[in-house]
């Protein structure tokens, strides 16, 4: 059961599984309204909440696949809460520490070529040190031959196992990891189990309520995604699929069946739906109860 709150007269959704599921199960799209973390001074890409549309709440309500919460109750406080946060948060860092050991071992199984030619190259440098200084003991011609009798092909350096042992060794020794350097999770939901009622929810309240609801819920059932068409002129636009992967198709216009529409008005919304490259849908409900579609398309003079 995905849970959703109330407040101040939207719903919003603060689990992050439960907008995926939303999304990903029951075409629910709803817009994300929160500010990241990370970067709070923009508005181009958004986090939680997610808000939906009252449309998008009673469908899952009627459906049974999620309850409405209060998200005016102030969350509970007290010194068993503030123990839970704590622990929440030093669980947190132990993870993050285990992820931080395993990611240097990596890099250093990465760079263990790297290493074993450094410390080749640093023997090297010292024996011909070594041997510099004790050329004042040994003839020029006698350095010369045993400077170049070495290899013509030296084999490729590499760290022993006994090497790569004692560095793996030295990185569990390590404890220096700081705190305050690791992240901090933002908490948007009670850390204990805390068990509330759900409460009612009162949509629609008006005849074009209602019409919009019948409208959404019926191309909900045929598969479709809808998001807010305010933006199109209509109350909804309709995707064949996910709207990351797709365009609208339609921009879906709810008419009650006994609202007169002047031409003026038709011919304005099929101009709008040419110039977006989309079909106008005017929604409306039959006296049984059935949703009635009808499409206008620009089509010119000849």
């Amino acid at each position: 059961m995905i849970d959703l709150y109330l407040c101040h007269g939207h719903v919003y959704v603060w689990n992050a599984t439960d907008a995926c599921d939303l999304r990903e199960h029951h075409r629910i799209v709803g817009t994300f309204v929160g500010a990241l973390p990370r970067l709070p001074r923009q508005n181009v890409r958004l986090g939680r909440p997610l808000q939906l549309m009252p449309e998008e709440t009673t469908v899952l309500l009627n459906k049974g696949i999620a309850r409405l919460l209060d998200g005016n109750v102030p969350p509970r406080t007290g010194e068993d809460v503030s123990q839970a946060i704590t622990e929440h948060r030093q669980q947190s860092f132990r993870e993050q520490a285990e992820m931080c050991k395993s990611d240097r071992k990596r890099k250093l199984h990465e760079m263990a070529s790297v290493i074993a030619k450094g410390r080749a190259a640093k023997r090297k440098k010292l024996a011909q040190k070594a041997m510099e200084e004790s050329s004042s003991s040994v003839s020029s011609s006698d350095v010369s031959s045993s400077t170049w009798d070495q290899p013509a092909d030296e084999e490729e350096p590499s760290l022993s196992v006994e090497e790569m042992r004692e560095l793996e060794a030295k990185l569990e020794e390590t404890t220096g990891y700081n705190e305050q350097a690791f992240l901090v999770q933002i908490l948007t939901e009670q850390v204990t189990e805390e068990t509330q009622e759900a409460i009612p929810w009162n949509y629609p309240n008006t005849d074009k309520e209602a019409l919009r609801c019948n409208v959404f819920r019926d191309l909900w059932e045929k598969g479709y995604f809808l998001t807010s068409g305010g933006k199109f002129g209509g109350d909804f636009l309709v995707y064949p699929g996910d709207p990351f992967r797709y365009h609208s198709f339609y921009i879906a216009v709810c008419q009650q069946r006994t609202e007169k529409m002047e031409a003026l008005d038709i011919v304005r919304l099929g101009r709008l739906g040419s110039n977006v490259k989309k079909t106008v849908l005017l929604c409306s409900e039959s006296e049984t109860g059935e949703i009635n579609y009808t499409s206008l398309q620009w089509t010119g003079m000849n």
